[in-house]
């Protein structure tokens, strides 16, 4: 028998005391890694991913409040919308669609946000009554086609609007809310409560607001309906804006203002574009002398900012003269900022593009272009070479638009606001006493470009209104005194 079969049984018992005690320290040392593992998996992982989560939602929460949220709208804005007779031909002769005549800008107006247009006549639906020159009712289906061809926002306060009285406005009016009710139409009301409505649109989570207003009319509307027609009037003006101010982030005022076919803003322009400087108007957008005036930015040292087009001259007309159907579209694209719920508003990409209005009555064609789009081959075949000859030409055109861009509008200095109304035959009257006034203080285009060494295109002859019974109607809604300086306004 081996000498280990003879141990003692207090050995045998101390060894397997030991090999027990070992075995649990290993099965503690087991259990405590098991339980060490657990604890990591089920509380201390978790809390750590927890924490780690919150740090970077955190830093993401610092990171959004830091980084500015930037929403931006575009807006284009075109000219008269002028339909004389060989205009309205267009139509009649198409079984009353109008869609062709703006064919080749359709593309450019349905790309904006917002796209505007001056609405320059009454609609009717009775195509028997409608009319081209010298007062204007225009078919509802033209109405249709600019909605089609992409305008989004109308302006009516024109000189033209009252042409045939108060049921074409109210016809005009009908039109619009019963055939496109979202669609803002400017400047003209069925009631006092609504002129005293602000007009407003929100595009991109950015609120506009809009304001339309004229010199005058042609005809005067009565006491009774006044609130039918915006009028520039101080007091109203300054009131709409504040209000406009107050519902919106973006306030474009549309002015119907000027002296026809005069390329400088004259005085009155200058005066009514310093009040609504610091009325809080972003972006002004003229219209009425049928011709383009120059474009820029005002400021004053309050700290107020504007974008002002003088006149975007015409859209679509058949007028006769080349600086008449030189014309231009306005662009420009409001961008807002919100950082740590600060917002700013900014106006970017503002420019100015040139087109021309094409008329051929021998092809039938109609419609404006864009200038670089327009060809030489166009400009030989324009119909107002009848009446001014070669002088239409491409490059022409080019040049004249240069000239005017470069005249450098500087603001009135007067302190004393030129308050007047104007005379159906364009002269200014004091508003208090009646009396006819001399406008000293504007200076044509012509003027500006002699003194400073302009040479500017000689646009050629030019026939008035009375002279020529053809399809290439005129506008003009003035006759002027003889004894009326050139270089006075209206």
């Amino acid at each position: 028998m081996k000498k280990k079969e003879h141990l003692p049984l207090n050995y045998i018992e101390k060894n397997n005391v030991k090999i027990s005690f070992l075995c649990s320290i290993l099965t503690l040392i087991v259990l405590f890694f098991l339980f060490r593992q657990l604890d990591y998996q089920l509380i201390e992982k978790p809390k750590n991913q927890a924490i780690k989560q919150a740090q970077q939602e955190q830093e993401e929460a610092e990171r959004i409040a830091n980084t500015p949220v930037v929403t931006e709208a575009s807006v284009i804005a075109v000219g008269d919308n002028l339909y004389h007779d060989s205009l309205l031909n267009v139509g009649s002769n198409n079984n009353w669609n109008y869609d062709s005549i703006y064919q080749h800008v359709t593309s450019r107006i349905q790309n904006a946000d917002i796209a505007m247009i001056d609405q320059e006549t009454v609609f009717t639906t009775n195509h028997d009554v409608i009319a081209g020159y010298p007062s204007f009712a225009t078919p509802t289906e033209v109405g249709d086609s600019i909605i089609r061809a992409g305008f989004n926002v109308i302006e009516s306060a024109t000189n033209h609007i009252d042409d045939y009285g108060v049921e074409y406005i109210q016809q005009t009016l009908d039109y619009w809310k019963n055939n496109y009710p979202s669609i803002p139409v400017l400047g003209i009301h069925e009631s006092q409560e609504d002129a005293d409505t602000v007009k407003t649109m929100t595009v991109n989570d950015i609120t506009f607001s809009f304001l339309n207003y004229t010199y005058g009319t042609n005809s005067g509307i009565d006491t009774d309906h006044s609130y039918m027609i915006d009028i520039l009037e101080q007091q109203k003006v300054a009131q709409m804006c504040a209000k406009a101010k107050e519902q919106s982030e973006v306030l474009i005022f549309v002015a119907h203002w000027g002296k026809e076919d005069e390329h400088m803003p004259t005085e009155h322009q200058k005066q009514w574009a310093n009040f609504l400087m610091k009325q809080g108007v972003d972006v002004v957008i003229g219209g009425h002398p049928h011709v383009i005036q120059p474009y820029g930015y005002m400021s004053d040292n309050e700290g107020h900012k504007m974008l002002i087009y003088y006149s975007l001259g015409n859209f679509v007309s058949t007028q006769q003269k080349m600086d008449e159907l030189l014309e231009a579209m306005a662009s420009f694209t409001v961008r807002k900022t919100v950082l740590k719920g600060e917002k700013t508003i900014e106006i970017v990409n503002e420019s100015i593009e040139p087109m021309v209005m094409h008329y051929n009555s021998e092809t039938g064609e109609y419609g404006p272009y864009m200038l670089s789009d327009y060809t030489e081959e166009l400009a030989s075949a324009h119909g107002v070479r009848d009446y001014v000859g070669e002088v239409f030409t491409l490059e022409n055109l080019k040049k004249k638009f240069s000239d005017v861009m470069a005249i450098n509008v500087e603001p009135s200095t007067k302190t004393t606001f030129l308050d007047v109304r104007f005379t159906t035959d364009g002269n200014m009257e004091d508003k208090k006493t009646g009396d006819w006034l001399d406008d000293y203080d504007s200076i044509t285009a012509e003027t500006y470009w002699k003194e400073h060494n302009i040479t500017s295109v000689d646009t050629g002859s030019q026939n008035s209104s009375d002279d020529y019974d053809s399809d290439y109607d005129s506008d003009y809604d003035y006759s002027y005194d003889s004894d009326y300086d050139s270089d006075d306004s209206y």
